[in-house]
């Protein structure tokens, strides 16, 4: 299995996930090789990130298809069944976003089976890059540019757009998750690549402590039956930030979008999980988001005791999708769906993946220019 991992390279903490992610999967017995194109471009940093930034696009573009040339013929010499390539698609660079048009040298010598780009809150990321390390000249620079939420939020979405461009184009899988997911996210898929993408709906504005764990606990558990994309997993920013009108409506925006066209649009199935057993509150994002679901065509699922509108079943949720309690749904899963909770053992110390829960990477023949 070999991922492709994009992301922002500025503000978002992607390296240390990433380490977290490997780290995580040799215990369980997964050996994944990691190539940083980065870091690979700028020798370690003896190369200033910011003067190949300076130089002209035709350099850059060939000291670039060089590294991908190296990274495809070193998975080959040795072997490498499971690999993660971290690389961006975009840079932020003097107010210009550079596109990195690598579709062809990607597809020919890294060969990903899926791309995943990694996102965080955007008010997390402005935060990290007003307080840049003192040795990494690239982020200072960054830093004198004094970025605002909406151009944070404009490079974040031109990394998820171009990255989507290279998956249509490779004909594999695109996924958008967040840095703040646990590591096991990512792992499932090199224990099945095929593994089932749940999108977790429920409301965040309106939830009582004792509601709000069984929600959790619910997502703990539906992650051993496949990934699963939880929107909490986006730090929500607590108090006045002082943004400015044209910040706060791109905030709102984005927000919506990202859980409805980057989330729902992305995932095989929305669990909606609404565990009232009085009078429970509308979630006008929840009903949204299984009504994008719909559209989308994605599996649709609820779990709503003593679920009495008519509108649920009729409208948003497919017939026999409805569950009192999460119990039902887990035995349903198993029962009609034939899924089992494959990837319990990523959460368990010391757990190995099952050997006939292994599939093996394609061949990938060897590739020269």
């Amino acid at each position: 299995m070999r991922i492709l991992v994009t992301g922002i390279i500025a503000g978002l903490e992607d390296r240390a996930w990433l380490r977290r992610v490997c780290d995580s999967a040799g215990q369980h017995g997964i050996d994944i090789a990691y190539f940083d194109v980065v870091d690979r471009l700028t020798r370690g940093g003896e190369k200033p990130m910011e003067r190949l930034l300076g130089t002209t696009d035709y350099i850059l573009e060939l000291i670039r298809e060089r590294e991908y040339e190296r990274i495809g013929f070193e998975i080959e010499k040795h072997g490498h069944e499971h690999v993660i390539v971290r690389a961006p698609a975009t840079v932020e660079w003097n107010r210009i976003n550079r596109k990195f048009k690598d579709s062809k040298y990607i597809r020919e010598f890294i060969a990903p089976d899926l791309i995943v780009t990694l996102i965080d809150a955007e008010w997390l990321i402005k935060k990290r890059l007003e307080h840049p390390p003192e040795a990494d000249k690239f982020l200072q620079v960054i830093k004198e540019r004094n970025h605002t939420i909406y151009e944070v939020l404009a490079w974040m979405n031109e990394e998820v757009s171009l990255s989507e461009d290279w998956a249509k184009v490779m004909g594999v899988r695109h996924i958008v998750m967040a840095v703040g997911e646990p590591p096991q996210n990512l792992i499932s898929f090199f224990a099945d690549r095929d593994a089932p993408v749940y999108y977790a709906s429920y409301s965040m504005t309106h939830s009582e402590p004792l509601v709000r764990g069984q929600i959790t606990a619910f997502i703990e558990r539906l992650r051993e039956y496949g990934v699963v994309i939880d929107p909490q997993k986006i730090e929500i920013a607590t108090g006045d930030l002082g943004l400015d009108l044209k910040d706060k409506e791109a905030t709102y925006s984005f927000t919506v979008h990202r859980d409805l066209h980057w989330y729902v649009g992305k995932c095989d199935a929305v669990v909606a999980i609404h565990p009232y057993l009085e009078r429970p509150p509308l979630s006008t994002g929840m009903m949204d988001e299984l009504g994008h679901a719909r559209d989308y065509h994605k599996g649709r699922y609820m779990i709503f005791p003593r679920a009495l509108s008519p509108f649920v079943t009729d409208s948003y949720i497919e017939k026999g999708h409805v569950f009192d309690t999460g119990e039902q749904f887990f035995r349903y899963l198993q029962a009609v769906e034939k899924r089992t909770p494959q990837f319990r053992f990523l959460y368990h110390d010391g757990g190995r993946m099952p050997l006939k829960n292994v599939k093996r990477s394609r061949t990938h023949a060897r590739r020269s220019r």
